[in-house]
């Protein structure tokens, strides 16, 4: 069945994050210090949103794949 460690993901989070800390730290230094806190809560906002769709699609997945299990032991059945 299709899955995703735990540990994978947290690799995966932690280093999109790594990125939108730099720019927003980056624009603070450099540019003002509004516009990298936009780049930060923007940053924090699209991760969460990931972080939602990818948990909804592998939940998904797993009910597909469950109910296709099901069916398939119903098929089985009636040719008995």
């Amino acid at each position: 069945m299709f899955s995703i460690s735990v540990k994978q993901r947290k690799i995966f989070y932690t280093m999109l994050s790594l990125v939108w800390i730099a720019t927003a730290v980056y624009s603070m230094i450099n540019d003002t210090f509004a516009h990298g806190l936009e780049i930060l809560l923007f940053g924090a906002f699209f991760i969460a949103g990931i972080a939602l769709i990818q948990a909804y699609m592998i939940r998904m997945l797993k009910l597909y794949d469950k109910n296709l299990k099901n069916e398939i032991k119903k098929k089985n059945k009636k040719r008995r």
